[in-house]
């Protein structure tokens, strides 16, 4: 079962990657920032081709949560008004591309979707925050609604925000059989924004 999760993971969020490099590719001109962003993709999908085999989650809730919160923030459209100055923009998006990409290159082979237990990390940004990926994102989406703010947008966003929270939130249920994951709770107080929640 967990091999067929596995697959599905690929499977599902590969193509979506695919799919927002191609929107955002043509764009990168006039907004070149965007560059961390598509790289920030990349090496998630070459992550998950060379995942870390682990114990994995075989609970359907916790699957779709992840998918959707991976998945849905992938289907923004790079249209829409831009609602401040480019530098704002721009200082979002390379602030969370950058935790994002740094959370991942902290993670390795042990990045996944679907909950599972590659071994505990707590040095680089899981210092800081215990999803440092998900604040990644989070700011870096930020800065991509603010400059290609539609109705269509503020949906996924809003979608993905909420499955990010539901997500953390799931992991951490199966992540909490393990000690180690426990004594890095004890450790690092919050999920995804420091000193908030």
């Amino acid at each position: 079962m967990a091999e067929l999760i596995r697959w599905a993971e690929r499977l599902f969020l590969i193509p979506l990657s695919c799919l927002v490099i191609y929107r955002v590719w043509p764009h990168i001109a006039d907004h070149p920032h965007m560059v961390l962003f598509l790289a920030s993709e990349v090496v998630g999908v070459v992550l998950l081709l060379t995942q870390r085999r682990g114990t994995w989650s075989v609970d359907i809730y916790p699957l779709i949560v992840a998918l959707l919160g991976t998945g849905v923030g992938l289907l923004v459209v790079p249209a829409g008004a831009q609602l401040v100055a480019e530098p704002i923009s721009v200082m979002l998006v390379m602030t969370g591309a950058g935790i994002s990409f740094l959370a991942k290159i902290f993670l390795g082979r042990s990045f996944g979707v679907v909950p599972a237990n590659r071994g505990v990390k707590v040095v680089g940004v899981y210092r800081f925050v215990r999803h440092p990926m998900y604040l990644g994102y989070m700011i870096n989406q930020l800065g991509f609604l603010l400059l290609f703010f539609s109705l269509h947008n503020v949906v996924i966003y809003a979608i993905a925000w909420y499955a990010f929270w539901l997500r953390a939130r799931e992991e951490e249920k199966f992540l909490e059989k393990d000690e180690a994951y426990r004594a890095y709770q004890d450790k690092v107080r919050y999920r995804l924004i420091p000193g908030v929640a």
